[in-house]
Parts: structure tokens; sequence; C-alpha cells
């Protein structure tokens, strides 16, 4: 059964943090760009800590950091990603320690981390920010599409459908 956070988020880069139980979370948000999301151990922003930064760069780009350094471990280039006219929906997926980002209805993700240094993630914080505000809902407790992960090298990872699972966009 769902439980949903629905709440709004200011221009403003500072997370508010929801506790997440289940290696998953399932959102839905409507912003013009710069769509937030920290994983952590605690309800604070602090090391280690994972963000999911979606719809980055004038809406061009998502990308995974550690830790609040750049480089950037995970990004990909999906223009319009987020909409301010209609909530678009994402999963984020924990495993040990590898780290999946999706969009709501693809069980391929679009991004994906795998730790060196895994945590214990108990906290989702979210904000908006470089001139967005947003409309968010947290769907907590839901399963998110499963994906199997291909390791290519250190820095890219390739997802094929697991057993019974279609090949669409493939």
């Amino acid at each position: 059964m769902a439980n949903n956070i629905e709440f709004d988020t200011e221009d403003k880069l500072k997370y508010t943090f929801y506790p997440v139980t289940n290696g998953v979370v399932n959102f839905r948000v409507r912003a013009s760009n710069d769509a937030h999301l920290a994983l952590t151990s605690g309800p604070v922003e602090s090391n280690p800590m994972l963000e999911v930064f979606i719809g980055g760069w004038k809406n061009t780009k998502s990308v995974i950091r550690k830790n609040r350094a750049k480089p950037d471990v995970s990004e990909a280039y999906i223009p319009g990603i987020l909409s301010v006219g209609e909530y678009r929906g994402f999963w984020i997926k924990w495993n040990d320690d590898v780290i999946t980002v999706g969009m709501e209805g693809a069980s391929a993700a679009f991004l994906s981390y795998k730790n060196p240094e895994p945590f214990p993630i108990n906290f989702v914080g979210v904000c908006t920010s470089y001139g967005s505000s947003g409309s968010w809902i947290i769907q907590q407790n839901e399963p998110a599409p499963s994906a199997s992960i291909a390791q290519v090298s250190d820095a890219v990872a390739c997802f094929l459908p697991t057993a019974g699972e279609g090949r669409e966009g493939f």
C-alpha cells in the first residue's frame, strides 16, 4: 500500500528530508528544472551522501554526485526530462552498493552508480533550485521496476531486461 507525501519546494538549495525504508523511492515532480534528491543515512546534509539531480543544466542533464563533489559519478543527457506543466514520475532504487534512477513506467535505469563505499540509506532529501520551484508526490513502499546490471567499466553500466520483461526501448 502506498503512502503518498505531497508537498511543494521553493527555489532554494536546501533539502527537506523524509524517511525511506525499503530500498526504493517512487516520486512524481512538477518543475521547470533542477529537481534535486539526496540519499543519506540521517536527516541532514552530510557525508556520506549521494545526490541525484534531475533536469539540471537548464533541464538538459541528469547526474548522480557523491559527497557534494565533482566530478559527477554518472550522467545522462535527456533534454526536457522535467515539465512545469505536468507531473513526471521517477524511481530511485538502491541495493547493496548500486544506485539506479529511472523514469516511471520504464524498467531500465537512465542513471546508475556502483558505490565503492556503500552506506545505509535511511532518508531522502528533496529540493528545487536554480530558478525552479516544484510540486512533489513521494510514493513510498512501492517496488521499483527490476533491472539487471551488466558492468561494462567502472563508470558505465548497461541495463538489460530481467527474465520475463520485454525489450521496449531497445
